[in-house]
């Protein structure tokens, strides 16, 4: 079970600023501006996958 945590929260430590930084700037290079509240929800976005995997690994262990 530890090893499933410890995997789920690697996912999350990589998909966070993923999400959170390169969407937003593979976005603009692609000429697809974000409004600020699109900017806003993506960030929010990266960091609310990082708790919710988090939560889940502590729920496993």
């Amino acid at each position: 079970m530890e090893v499933l945590a410890v995997v789920l929260m690697t996912i999350g430590f990589i998909a966070a600023p993923v999400i959170g930084f390169f969407y937003p700037s593979w976005r603009s290079i692609n000429g697809r501006e974000l409004t600020e509240g699109q900017l806003y929800g993506v960030s929010a976005l990266g960091i609310g996958i990082l708790l919710v995997l988090f939560v889940v690994g502590q729920l496993i262990l």
